[in-house]
């Protein structure tokens, strides 16, 4: 079992070698052009930094939104599965299958008045 592991392995680096010198050559034969005249493509490359650099932070932006949401989508099905709601069953499938969506509308629906009526004081007589 090992062995056949090891020689998966193998392969694998194998073949990432061999696309990573043919990705070379053909960079290294490429022409960059720019309105129309050949540059280097250093030059080139210099001038796509801002673009490069705004895409890796949209990507890193969407990345932790992607999180946060994920997170309030698990906190609100947990909240539901823990407390004793209406139609308990149907909130946790509404979640489940809309995903970010349907914990919007929970929190908004059902938590929002949930944590609204703990927070009132009881009044005893």
């Amino acid at each position: 079992m090992l062995k056949r592991i090891t020689k998966s392995a193998v392969f694998a680096l194998l073949g990432l070698n061999l696309v990573t010198i043919t990705n070379q050559l053909v960079l290294a034969q490429s022409r960059c052009v720019l309105n129309g005249q050949e540059v280097p493509c250093e030059e080139l490359a210099e001038s796509a930094k801002g673009m490069i650099g705004w895409g890796i932070g949209l990507l890193a932006v969407i990345f932790v939104v992607g999180i946060a949401a994920t997170i309030f989508w698990l906190l609100m099905i947990v909240h539901a599965a823990s407390h004793p709601i209406e139609n308990r069953a149907m909130w946790i499938i509404l979640m489940v299958l809309t995903g970010v969506v349907g914990a919007l509308i929970y929190y908004f629906v059902v938590k929002r008045k949930f944590n609204g009526q703990l927070s009132q004081p009881t009044v005893t007589r």
